[in-house]
């Protein structure tokens, strides 16, 4: 059966009002239906008693439904369906007859009111004990049977709309707080790509500005060049914050190598770089957060004066290792930026660690390779 099939066959505005209904109006929308007959034949019949204890079956199953809807204590609405068997007892002793229209009733009120763990029990008891009455009292076969399936039916659809509602409300719980959670998450990966963009950014224009002080006397071309270049980074982090706000933020490793090579060189940080062919895109996204990262990391606290950059391939596994002769001890608390880095990394199947000493520090990020090279 397909997709469309399904749509065209089933009544999608039943369900949804099934689904959507809270109040007592599934049970109640029943009792005209069964008790019009008993009650119009005891006045016709100018049976008092009958029509007195109808009218009052009829009372008490609209009160045992609004209990039972209105979030009041189980028992209530239990102590009340009682009453109700009660009530049909008598009315079966006084007036052996309408059995057929009162005990579907009851298994209504009973899959209303009495908890869910024994509605289904005593629904199908009621069927059992009303149809062997109801033979007795006819002594017919048929009827008993009739009178069975009757009483089964009403209280099983009942039992069972209750606990579609029950499944809808724990749906729709559920839905909220995922709606929660992705608010959180988006949240946190805002904050994320916001801290890995302007700190890397904000780092670049401090060693630039330190630049044009060097220069600003000694060499005003020089100078000049940084201040340009100082405009630029700011303008492209102006479009990279753009980006990570609408949620569309691409980078890419070799953007991001040669950008960070160029700073560090301007920071005085010798470069050496061993590079592989091009990359998945998702792994070559990942590497050029990790350059990032480690570009800014190494501008701030490293102190370094060499810096290796080194890309190796095997058959299922892409690494990243990017090694400095800095201060690398001071470095063995991750920070966002890297804690965000390890975040990206777990997301493909890969992992980072990294190597810190008072040789330097080592940040080594594996990503596994899903598809074919670019």
């Amino acid at each position: 059966m397909t997709k469309q099939s399904v749509s065209t066959d089933c009544d999608d505005g039943a369900m949804l009002w099934v689904a959507r209904t809270r109040g007592p109006g599934f049970a109640l929308i029943w009792l005209p239906v069964l008790m019009l007959s008993p009650i119009l034949t005891a006045v016709l019949d100018g049976a008092a008693v009958t029509l007195a204890i109808h009218l009052a079956i009829t009372a008490l199953y609209v009160i045992t439904i609004l209990v039972a809807n209105r979030g009041l204590s189980q028992r209530a609405g239990e102590l009340c369906t009682i009453g109700l068997m009660a009530l049909v007892v008598i009315q079966f002793i006084v007036s052996p007859g309408g059995q057929g229209f009162l005990y579907p009733l009851l298994a209504i009120a009973a899959a209303t009111a009495i908890r869910l763990r024994a509605a289904l029990g005593i629904v199908i008891g009621l069927a059992i004990s009303g149809s062997f009455a109801e033979g007795f009292a006819t002594m017919s076969l048929s009827n008993a049977l009739q009178f069975g399936f009757a009483t089964v039916m009403a209280g099983a659809s009942t039992y069972l709309i209750r606990c579609l509602t029950g499944t809808v409300d724990d749906l729709r719980a559920t839905r909220r707080r995922l709606a929660g959670l992705a608010v959180v998450e988006e949240r946190q990966r805002f904050s994320r790509d916001l801290h890995d963009l302007l700190g890397h950014t904000l780092s670049v224009i401090v060693v630039k500005a330190e630049a044009i002080r060097r220069f600003a006397v000694a060499d005003s071309a020089a100078a000049m060049s940084h201040a340009q270049e100082i405009e630029d980074i700011g303008r492209t982090a102006l479009a990279d914050v753009r980006q990570a706000v609408a949620g569309y933020r691409e980078m890419r490793f070799a953007d991001e190598l040669a950008r960070t090579v160029d700073v560090l060189e301007d920071a005085g940080v010798k470069v050496n770089t061993m590079l592989a062919p091009n990359l998945d895109s998702s792994v070559d996204t990942l590497f050029a957060w990790a350059i990032r990262e480690a570009g800014t990391n190494i501008l701030r606290h490293a102190h370094a004066s060499t810096c290796s950059i080194n890309i190796s391939i095997d058959e299922t596994t892409a690494v990243l290792e990017i090694t400095d002769d800095g201060d690398g001890v001071g470095q063995t608390s991750p920070g966002a930026g890297l804690a965000g880095l390890c975040e990206r990394a777990e997301r493909l199947g890969g992992h980072v660690h990294t190597r810190s000493n008072s040789h330097g520090f080592a940040l080594i990020v594996h990503a596994p390779i899903t598809g074919e090279q670019l």
